[in-house]
């Protein structure tokens, strides 16, 4: 299961939420990019302020941190039946690089493809929230911004209209939430979502 949204839309609250509501069951959690040593020192790269890079290294380099925490951490857990829940995954990379950085959502989604192997979300949560609440978010909370989130509203329309569209394309899959909603509420819903899922494997 994977939690998606653009920055400031509470994915990492709503995870924190999860992990003690779910602390009684075999969920894992984890995120992206990052999630192993190697995908973390990725990470540091492609969000450093001071990085400089095309819009195709970017899209490598996020598809190598994947395929690290894929193949590491994701299916390893999922074959010894666990249940895992990750903070970003290959959505994001279709919205920002496919349709934010205009690679294009075929080209992104085939560079995954190795990447993803066997490990795609039987579920994902997309936290939908209007741009002004945000930049409104972004500004209440004053932190410096990392290379992704300065790139400008723009670029930030383009990538919400990449959500907008994989949601419209995957509406089994995809489950939309109003993200502007009280975070317990949030959290209730998917805590819900993921207790029918595993009660309908029998987990």
């Amino acid at each position: 299961m994977t939690i998606e949204g653009l920055d400031f839309s509470g994915k990492s609250t709503l995870v924190r939420a999860l992990k003690v509501l779910l602390a009684d069951t075999s969920t894992h959690f984890t995120r992206e990019p990052g999630g192993t040593p190697v995908a973390e020192r990725i990470r540091d790269i492609v969000l450093d302020p001071d990085a400089e890079m095309d819009a195709w290294t970017e899209a490598y380099l996020y598809a190598a941190a994947r395929a690290d925490h894929a193949r590491a951490e994701i299916l390893p857990r999922l074959e010894r039946g666990e249940d895992v829940v990750c903070e970003r995954y290959l959505d994001s990379s279709l919205a920002y690089q496919g349709v934010g950085r205009r690679l294009g959502l075929e080209a992104v989604r085939g560079l995954n493809s190795y990447a993803v192997e066997a490990a795609m979300p039987d579920r994902t949560f997309y936290l939908r929230l209007d741009p002004e609440e945000r930049e409104r978010r972004a500004a209440t909370l004053g932190a410096p911004l990392d290379r992704i989130e300065a790139v400008g509203a723009d670029f930030m329309r383009r990538v919400e209209s990449g959500f907008e569209k994989l949601a419209g394309q995957e509406r089994g899959r995809i489950l939309i939430l109003d993200a502007s909603l009280a975070p317990a509420e949030i959290a209730d819903l998917v805590v819900g979502e993921i207790r029918r899922l595993q009660y309908t494997r029998g987990g």
